[in-house]
């Protein structure tokens, strides 16, 4: 199956179930111990300002930045996703407002220069036309506004990659390979941790290419961030060993360009 037969709004209602109790049960522990802490660390001092959180889902990363003092709106595709956001707002309000719709529509659906800050958190990589969505940002950001959002780091995600072990299992080297093969493509969840697994589609961008979508849509990078946990952290939680020694996450924050006038 292509990733253009795969509906994103379908694939993460059918996923959505696995997905949530993935998130809460922590067993993302990349999500909770490195590159959500990491992405909400870089965007700083967020209390009293508004935040637009593309991508949201179930909620996650929303919740972050509420509870940081940030006034939040959260907008994903699923249905499903969205639902488990809007019950978890019920039970403990932190006044964060929740759209289903498509984050490529942001530039049409809220009014110029609206929010402080808008973020992704692992979530750009799966819309079907990031370019449109960073061109809504920057419509939707104020002049001196900022925008971050983390992705998979593109120099250890591609197609081809495969840890070398040694005869216990152990992680001895990452081998990677394909690097510039790009586009839309399907990501597997197979992992052994999720209570089903499922598919969806995702586009694959070289470092250049993101780079591009970037400096097209009216932005400028002010700071690359590559979490990586504390030798401390691996040492009470062994599974990180992996993104200490190699990076798997890319978080970019970036400004309009329009800023530095």
């Amino acid at each position: 199956m292509d990733s253009s037969d795969l509906d994103a709004r379908a694939a993460w209602n059918a996923g959505a179930d696995a997905f949530i109790q993935f998130v809460e049960s922590g067993a993302d522990y990349y999500r909770h111990l490195v590159h959500g802490p990491a992405l909400l660390a870089a965007c700083g001092d967020v209390r009293g300002q508004t935040a637009l959180d593309l991508g949201c889902g179930h909620g996650y990363f929303s919740r972050l930045l509420a509870r940081a003092g940030s006034i939040v709106t959260g907008v994903d595709l699923s249905d499903n996703l969205l639902a488990r956001a809007i019950e978890l707002e019920s039970q403990g309000p932190l006044r964060i407002a929740y759209l289903q719709m498509d984050a490529a529509q942001i530039g049409d659906r809220f009014e110029a220069e609206t929010f402080n800050l808008v973020t992704g958190c692992m979530s750009l990589q799966d819309m079907a036309d990031p370019a449109a969505v960073l061109s809504g940002a920057s419509r939707v950001l104020k002049r001196d506004g900022r925008a971050l959002f983390s992705v998979p780091h593109p120099c250890t995600d591609p197609p081809v990659r495969e840890w070398k072990r040694d005869e216990r299992g152990g992680k001895l080297a990452l081998c990677l390979d394909r690097y510039f093969d790009t586009g839309p493509a399907i990501c597997h969840w197979v992992m052994a941790r999720l209570k089903y697994h499922w598919r969806t589609p995702f586009r694959r961008y070289t470092l250049t290419q993101w780079s591009d979508l970037i400096r097209d849509a009216g932005f400028f990078i002010q700071n690359l961030h590559e979490p990586r946990p504390s030798a401390e952290l691996v040492a009470a939680h062994p599974e990180l060993d992996d993104c200490f020694r190699m990076p798997f996450f890319l978080i970019f924050e970036i400004m309009k360009r329009e800023s530095q006038a």
